[in-house]
């Protein structure tokens, strides 16, 4: 059997929900982000898995074969914060505060058009951290026509799982 219902959500036709106000608040464990990271494991990418802790502080684990240097692995720890906020901002920033060494940080800056060139769209690596453009990220990934009604989606941590504070209004 056929889901209409679902059809129309997922093409971003809302005017059947109109008056819909849906404040959700979904907690996502840590296990289940880490079984979706290792599904963005490659020849290059030989770890990627993330540690949650109280506060938006994450701590990212990673394995990354580099020509030359061999396979470079790595334990950043970064502090999350931004989102979707309902004034237009839609920001999602990742602040590295350790676990990269200088010589890191300058290597993505040379190389910030190359690794640009790979990154999905909507995500912006610097020295400083990570930006992932949410309507951007959200439209590269097929759920653009559902940004007009996401008027809140915040991020935070606590330890071991993720929480997404979403307000979505049709």
């Amino acid at each position: 059997m056929k889901n209409i219902i679902l059809e129309k959500i997922e093409r971003g036709d809302l005017s059947h929900f109109r008056g819909a106000d849906i404040p959700m608040d979904i907690p996502i464990s840590q296990a289940l982000l880490n079984e979706q990271l290792r599904e963005l494991r490659s020849d290059t990418v030989q770890e990627l898995e993330l540690s949650l802790h109280e506060n938006n502080i994450l701590y990212l684990n990673l394995a990354v074969k580099v020509p030359v240097a061999g396979t470079v692995r790595r334990r950043i720890r970064m502090k999350m914060e931004g989102g979707i906020d309902g004034s237009g901002h839609t920001l999602l920033i990742f602040h590295f505060l350790d676990g990269l060494k200088l010589l890191d940080r300058k290597l993505i800056g040379f190389f910030q058009k190359k690794i640009a060139e790979v990154l999905p769209d909507g995500v912006h690596l610097s020295e400083e951290g990570c930006k992932v453009d949410l309507r951007v990220a959200m439209a590269a990934s097929g759920y653009g026509h559902l940004v007009p009604a996401v008027h809140r989606l915040i991020p935070s941590t606590e330890t071991g799982r993720l929480r997404l504070n979403i307000h979505v209004r049709a």
